[in-house]
């Protein structure tokens, strides 16, 4: 059998900070507010649907026990280790921080959370929270008792085409009129330190995880690292009068690639030899050509949207377009 780019389909996440812009590009009709799309995930309760070709219908982990080397390749987890999301914030999120490997795989049985943003579009001024001022970890739990957590919380200027990396025990949140995608880890463990006071119909706020918290933020100096790690060293890998392939983020968990592509074709390699390419279009539409063993060159129509998992089967492929296409390349 031959083995092939995959679509999926995305999977709509119901959030009470959601919102309904994005609906129409993932063909939800839901009266519901929608704040993720889960558009590659092989996590065990929201596992994504292939939508293309003979493997249509099969689940990510299906495919990848059938066929590991081309779909998973070399990886700390024997399940596909990235999760891809769309977000949409029509509200603020809560103010949360996720754990690192270590300490989620104790406390959790699950790995930790480290992941980026690639901002598509924000309100004028708009802004994320990013980073902390807390001193100590009594100074936190004070500022908790004092219900005075927001003087503490450090905001970041964001506009369409920023990119965000946010390492594991970073204090986060998205902010309304935010709408991204981005790239993490394959884990949903957060620690929700802050959710703005926001009451259910039944007057009840959601779950805090005050202590767990506390146990993985950093404090004082080391709040330092966090800034650094927020140094993505950006910076073009191939610059023409139709390309512009740029590097985002290299990371112990992934590494990112831009590539923005006006009126022509571009040749790919995979990122890493021996392992899959993920794709994922953020604006445009374009197609995806590649080489079978026998010479023959199949293609896969990509549009805003898409997210593609290139078997590591196939070494080099080609992305064209006559227009212009803007996409995220990850790997592992």
């Amino acid at each position: 059998m031959h083995l092939y780019p995959l679509k999926f389909k995305a999977i709509a996440q119901e959030r009470i900070w959601g919102g309904s812009r994005l609906k129409r590009l993932f063909e939800v009709e839901t009266n519901k507010p929608i704040g993720e799309y889960w558009v590659l995930s092989g996590y065990p309760n929201a596992t994504s649907m292939i939508s293309n070709g003979t493997l249509a219908g099969k689940n990510l982990n299906e495919i990848i026990a059938e066929y590991p080397q081309a779909y998973l390749g070399q990886s700390k987890q024997d399940r596909f280790p990235l999760l891809i999301k769309f977000l949409e914030a029509e509200d603020d999120l809560s103010v949360q921080i996720h754990p690192n490997d270590e300490y989620g795989l104790k406390h959790e049985g699950d790995y930790g959370k480290t992941e980026a943003w690639y901002i598509l579009d924000s309100k004028p001024g708009g802004e994320i929270i990013y980073g902390d001022t807390f001193r100590s970890r009594e100074q936190y739990l004070q500022a908790v008792a004092d219900h005075n957590i927001k003087p503490y919380l450090v905001k970041l200027p964001v506009s369409a085409d920023d990119f965000v990396h946010v390492p594991s025990q970073t204090m986060h949140a998205l902010l309304a009129g935010t709408t991204l995608i981005e790239i993490q880890q394959t884990s949903d463990v957060t620690y929700r330190v802050y959710d703005w006071d926001r009451l259910d119909s039944s007057g009840k706020g959601r779950e805090l995880h005050i202590e767990k918290a506390a146990d993985v933020m950093l404090y004082g100096s080391k709040n330092a690292m966090v800034e650094q790690a927020t140094d993505t060293k950006r910076f073009a890998i191939a610059k023409t009068e139709h390309v512009l392939h740029e590097h985002l983020v290299t990371c112990p968990y992934f590494s990112i690639e831009k590539i923005t592509l006006s009126d022509k074709s571009y040749e790919i390699s995979l990122g890493r030899q021996g392992n899959p390419d993920i794709l994922v279009i953020a604006s445009g539409e374009g197609t995806l050509e590649w080489t079978e063993k026998e010479g023959t060159k199949p293609s896969l129509a990509i549009k805003n949207g898409d997210t593609i998992l290139i078997p590591s089967t196939i070494s080099q492929y080609s992305i064209s377009t006559t227009s212009k296409i803007t996409l995220l390349k990850t790997f592992y």
